[in-house]
């Protein structure tokens, strides 16, 4: 289905997009974050791996929706962020443990939740921040729910 959105270029706004879909603690590197996570646990904890594979199919989403603004804007979602950086697996916090997963994705999650807040308050598009309210609305919620297993575990 064809995108309804109309968005214009814009190189500021691009660059901000741009960080939130491929920066240091963009949705990429979250998205694969946590489905690392997801598959260190799988085979000894389903419901761990329930609740991680949630988070990563969000964060999936919200790629998606990050890509769609930068193409809408005539960029190309290339996976690296605005100072022009591939995304790297070394990026990634390889913590095995379920409570350090917890607490990394938590501490990741209130990360982006500012990112998400900052880059609402910079950018004047009503289109382009309903789109990023979306997400910030997600990461709010996985925080929440990141706090109920962490408490769960304590």
């Amino acid at each position: 289905m064809q995108s309804k959105l109309i968005i214009k270029p814009n190189g500021y706004y691009e660059g901000i997009v741009k960080n939130l879909y491929a920066g240091n603690e963009g949705e990429i590197l979250t998205f694969l974050q946590e489905m690392y996570q997801a598959n260190i646990v799988f085979p000894f904890e389903k419901e761990q791996f329930e609740f991680l594979k949630k988070l990563y199919e969000d964060d999936i989403e919200h790629t998606r929706r990050l890509s769609e603004i930068l193409v809408l804007m005539g960029a190309d979602p290339k996976l690296l962020n605005v100072q022009n950086i591939w995304v790297s697996g070394k990026s990634i916090d390889y913590v095995k443990s379920y409570k350090q997963i917890l607490y990394t994705n938590l501490e990741l999650k209130e990360k982006i939740i500012i990112d998400y807040k900052t880059a609402i308050n910079k950018i004047s598009d009503s289109n382009i921040n309903l789109i990023l309210s979306l997400n910030l609305e997600d990461e709010i919620l996985h925080k929440n729910m990141i706090i109920k297993q962490i408490e769960k575990t304590i």
